[in-house]
């Protein structure tokens, strides 16, 4: 596995997949059992492909409980009502690299991870500018609002978007930048509209 950068050591993060078996004959005595292996799997934070991922995608939880992919769909809606309860969320994202179904758990109190200053500033600014658009932003967008305003300089930019990209938070499509899966785990609908309405007054 590739390590991270040293500002995100104190992120706790899997160093391997770790598959767990769950039973393929779910009674109603089973499911408290299965309930609770879910949440393990769900709320694990480990490393694919030098990227940062939540939780497990539709094909490990397949292949975990032997289930049909209809009947595994049927225990995943039963369960996010039974989270639901609990102030939790199962969030359903995509990598940038597949079209696989993951899924996660996130707290309806979760606090997204702390970024570092220049990562707050790049991510905000690309949240402001997108969230004003909804099309893909190009890095010159990013630096003339940052670099041009003398608050951090244009190798820093370069710097951090590359940072961001393998923390999950952005990506690039056709050398323009939009959300990666982390950015809308993180940062809820309202969260993000509240940023760019930030980002607006300055």
């Amino acid at each position: 596995m590739v390590e991270e950068s040293d500002n995100h050591e104190a992120e706790t993060i899997d160093k391997e997949e770790k598959i767990i078996s769950l039973s393929s004959c779910i009674t109603d005595e089973d499911k408290s059992a299965l309930f609770k292996e879910m949440t393990v799997i769900l709320t694990r934070k480990w490393k694919k492909n030098n990227q940062v991922v939540y939780g497990s995608s539709e094909n490990d939880l397949l292949l975990a409980t032997r289930m049909d992919i209809s009947s595994l769909r049927d225990i995943i809606k039963e369960y996010k009502d039974f989270v639901n309860i609990l102030g939790l969320e199962v969030v359903e994202y995509t990598l940038p690299t597949s079209h696989e179904i993951w899924y996660c758990i996130r707290s309806e109190y979760y606090a997204p991870s702390e970024l570092e200053k220049n990562e707050t500033l790049v991510l905000g600014t690309i949240i402001g500018l997108y969230e004003e658009t909804k099309l893909p932003i190009a890095s010159k967008s990013v630096k003339d609002r940052l670099v041009i305003s003398g608050k951090i300089k244009e190798y820093v930019v370069d710097e951090t978007l590359r940072e961001l990209t393998k923390l999950g938070y952005i990506t690039r499509i056709k050398n323009k930048w939009v959300y990666n899966y982390r950015t809308e785990i993180e940062f809820r609908v309202e969260e993000r509209q509240k940023i760019a309405s930030e980002f607006r007054k300055l």
